[in-house]
């Protein structure tokens, strides 16, 4: 069964565990995300917060939110989540629906480094959504189209070396859109800029 953009983002905020992994900050009417950084040359982390305005409506999911004990719970409980590829995942997935379009964003917060290990971390998050759309699919016959889209924030001092001739997408991965902190704090959820959509359908 095909649902509207609004039943479908209704179904979710109905179907995750919105207690544990939905944040609720806001700032000033933006969403507010926060990870420890490291700055360059620095040995005590801080934490980084980005706000976003949320033009329609958005649920922020925190997939890397820990438990009592300081540790990430498996995202799939029946399986085995030890060095397995779906242990990986990235710090947060919103879910935002404007108007009868609905997108998902995976966003990676980095410090001044941009390891190899953060595009699988990116890339198994993806696929977190698409398990997720084909759950509720299987379980429910619900389904919309989602358009999703992927980004890694840094605070690097010289990223041009990891990036395109355009310095905005990762070489390693043409899809993840890369920014730096100063410059994506603040902005809308719909001003984000990344050409490379792909759609879970």
């Amino acid at each position: 069964m095909s649902l509207n953009a609004q039943g479908y983002f209704n179904a979710l905020r109905s179907y995750l565990n919105t207690k544990h992994y939905a944040i609720k900050e806001t700032e000033g009417g933006r969403v507010v995300l926060k990870e420890k950084v490291y700055p360059p040359d620095s040995k005590e982390p801080i934490t980084q917060r980005v706000r976003l305005a949320v033009p329609g409506e958005a649920i922020v999911i925190n997939l890397d939110k820990k438990n009592n004990r300081g540790e990430s719970d498996p995202l799939f409980h029946f399986l085995d989540d030890q060095a397995k590829p779906w242990s990986k995942r990235c710090d947060y997935v919103i879910f935002h629906r404007k108007g009868e379009r609905l997108s998902a964003f995976c966003i990676e917060f980095k410090s001044a480094s941009l390891p190899d290990s953060l595009v699988d971390q990116i890339e198994s998050s993806e696929a977190w959504c698409r398990t997720l759309h084909s759950i509720i699919k299987h379980y429910t016959g619900e389904a919309r189209k989602i358009h999703l889209t992927k980004y890694v924030l840094s605070c690097h001092p010289n990223p041009a070396a990891y990036l395109d001739s355009d310095g905005k997408y990762l070489q390693r991965d043409h899809t993840i859109r890369h920014y730096l902190y100063k410059d994506i704090d603040g902005l809308s959820l719909d001003a984000l800029d990344n050409t490379n959509v792909e759609a879970i359908n």
